[in-house]
């Protein structure tokens, strides 16, 4: 989805939405463990979006509205 922005097939617009969506799961430690080992499947101009979403130092908020401590397994009738 970056290279259809920086080729101007995807607008401004839906790429905020991209990249906000990104920057929520990207804010997480694990991801961000994950990034430093995946890093090379991608180019490097992507990898300098992506590390410079990490550099902001956003707050984790992704799952914020979710009570994680209630979470369980699924209940049936």
């Amino acid at each position: 989805m970056y290279f259809s922005h920086r080729d101007g097939v995807l607008n401004a617009s839906l790429w905020g939405e991209v990249e906000r969506t990104m920057s929520d799961v990207i804010a997480y430690p694990g991801t961000q463990q994950w990034w430093e080992t995946r890093r090379h499947w991608h180019t490097e101009e992507f990898g300098r979006v992506i590390d410079a979403i990490i550099a902001r130092g956003d707050k984790p908020t992704a799952y914020s509205t979710y009570n994680l401590s209630e979470s369980g397994p699924p209940k049936y009738i």
